[in-house]
Parts: structure tokens; C-alpha cells; sequence
């Protein structure tokens, strides 16, 4: 953010050959930072999204093989889920990390 800030500062500091108003610098990096913000908001839907797709699909999974009988037995499988649903999000970060940033590294 800090560097993206820079660039633009940089940017808005060069002269033109018309004159802008003093107020105009403020009101860019202003619909940059709402636009960053909007973005943002979504990401982190999406994430939180992803993190009860997650949970629910372990949920289901838990659910189709085994035979609950009592509200007592489901509240047992719900962190039987969860931690299902863990290792899955696990599992992909590690692979992200792991796997896909080295293979990136070795292609640059």
C-alpha cells in the first residue's frame, strides 16, 4: 500500500501542461482508497464464504456416513466437521505455499 501510495504521489507531483485543481490529488488517491476498500470487502465475503463451504462440505460428508440418531449425536459429529473442514482449508494453504510458489519460483 505504502509503495502504491508512493507511485501515485509521484505521479500527481509531475508537472502538466494544464493546471489542475488543489484539490485534485486528494480526491484521486480518495476513489483509490473507497475502490481498495470495495475490493477488500469483498475478499474477505468471499473468504468467509469459502470458510462455511468449507465446514458445511465436512459437515456433509460426516453426515452421509454416519446414522445420527439424537440431537446429542449431531452435536458430537459438528467438531468431527469442523476439523475436517480445517484440514481441507489446511491442505490447500499448504499447498499454495508450498507447492505452487515453488513451482512459480523455478518457471521465473
Amino acid at each position: 500500500m505504502k509503495d502504491f501510495d508512493k507511485i501515485v504521489e509521484d505521479g500527481l507531483k509531475m508537472e502538466t501542461n494544464f493546471k489542475l485543481g488543489l484539490d485534485f490529488k486528494d480526491k484521486v488517491v480518495k476513489l483509490i482508497r473507497r475502490r481498495e476498500r470495495i475490493s477488500q470487502r469483498k475478499f474477505y465475503f468471499l473468504i468467509a464464504l469459502g470458510m462455511v463451504a468449507i465446514v458445511g462440505s465436512g459437515l456433509a460428508v460426516v453426515l452421509y456416513f454416519t446414522d445420527i440418531q439424537s440431537f446429542e449425536s449431531f452435536k458430537q459429529i459438528v467438531p468431527l466437521a469442523v476439523l475436517i473442514g480445517s484440514m481441507v482449508a489446511g491442505i490447500q494453504y499448504l499447498d499454495k505455499k508450498l507447492v505452487k510458489d515453488k513451482m512459480f519460483k523455478q518457471l521465473a
